[in-house]
């Protein structure tokens, strides 16, 4: 599963990154383990952060948790990024 945080604003990006670390102190507090994360621009103002993660159960624990704005199956997050030419 494959869940995405929206960020919006001239601190997008910023905003972005200060999640992410704020993820990695999750992570290792909850012991959960990515596949890969990273960063898209999908429009001026707007940064999406989004992490890969294998385990059904974390998956779970990142949505009660952190409440993604979106969680996609594989497939549907490369169609998205297709659709959006990132």
């Amino acid at each position: 599963m494959i869940h995405h945080w929206d960020f919006f604003g001239p601190d997008a990006e910023k905003t972005a990154e200060h999640f992410k670390s704020h993820f990695s102190e999750f992570s290792k507090s909850f012991a959960v383990t990515t596949d890969e994360l990273g960063f898209f621009s999908a429009a001026e103002s707007h940064v999406c952060f989004w992490i890969s993660v294998a385990s059904d159960e974390h998956s779970e624990l990142i949505q009660k948790k952190l409440r993604p704005r979106r969680s996609l199956s594989a497939a549907d997050h490369t169609d998205l990024l297709r659709q959006l030419g990132v």
